[in-house]
């Protein structure tokens, strides 16, 4: 394991066989030199990220935000993995670690910050707000500070980003954007006032956001043999609404929806439908 370089006293970037990491401990910088040998026992933390450029970045932060704040974050982390099944890409470490720094720094003007499509996170992403408002209870608690819901909204943003592996907000921001235009055209044709706890409900929604999250990342689904739905499930309500949803969202947010998705939501309309009746 050699030196590649010095970030900082406390901080120096390393080659671990052809691997980079970022080796973090009091003092292990200081005389540090290209091509030195290291025994990683010496760093109280060694990162490894899955980019050079991620490297670069976390390198960068390194060398302005403090140590404990680095240190903090990743406990965050490790309690953010332990709330959430899915694996978060790696860009959480520079993305979150920057943003509780600084959300801490202007903790004043906390109640500035506009809130960010709150109702729909919540809603849309239950597991991740949950983590999120713990993640924000754990800030208050270790530095005394009086973060609120707002900042719920914004750690529940980057923890979902790091699901979806995006570098920012825009296409997480997108994905509610969308799904949330779709709820409300159901609400307005039909289906208002739905018991929103019920499991029926719970599963069109996300559904819906994976429909979404499909097409914004241009993931292709099968376009299934749909021959065997009669001319009467063609023309039933559901599926007329459902394929209204479609167009809307295609030429609305320039997207491309296919046979199989809307056949899949008109199935799911008609299961609430059903229920409703029942």
């Amino acid at each position: 394991m050699r030196v590649i370089k010095k970030i900082n006293h406390n901080a120096i970037l390393i080659n671990d066989n052809g691997t980079e990491k970022i080796a973090l401990g009091k003092g292990i910088g200081f005389s540090a030199k290209p091509d030195d040998s290291f025994d990683e026992v010496n760093a109280e933390k060694v990162f490894i990220l899955d980019s050079k450029e991620k490297t670069k970045m976390f390198s960068e932060m390194v060398n302005q935000i403090p140590m404990e704040y680095i240190e903090f974050s990743e406990e965050v982390i490790n309690y953010i993995s332990k709330h959430i099944s899915k694996p978060l890409d790696s860009n959480i470490y520079i993305a979150l670690t920057d943003h509780i720094y600084f959300a801490i720094q202007r903790q004043a003007d906390d109640e500035n910050v506009a809130a960010i499509m709150l109702p729909e996170m919540k809603m849309l992403y239950p597991d991740e707000f949950k983590t999120a408002a713990g993640v924000v209870d754990l800030i208050n608690k270790k530095y005394h500070t009086n973060l609120a819901d707002n900042e719920i909204g914004f750690i529940t943003m980057h923890i979902v980003n790091a699901e979806l592996g995006e570098k920012n907000s825009f296409n997480s921001l997108k994905i509610m954007e969308v799904t949330k235009y779709i709820l409300n055209y159901l609400d307005k044709n039909g289906y208002k006032g739905l018991d929103k706890n019920t499991f029926l409900y719970n599963r069109l929604m996300i559904h819906i956001r994976f429909l979404v999250q499909r097409l914004i990342y241009h993931e292709s689904t099968q376009d299934n043999d749909l021959s065997f739905f009669n001319d009467s499930f063609k023309k039933s309500k559901e599926y007329l609404l459902a394929t209204r949803i479609a167009e809307l969202v295609d030429t609305k947010y320039d997207l491309e929806t296919n046979d199989s998705e809307r056949m899949y939501l008109a199935i799911h309309l008609m299961r609430i439908n059903n229920n409703i009746r029942a």
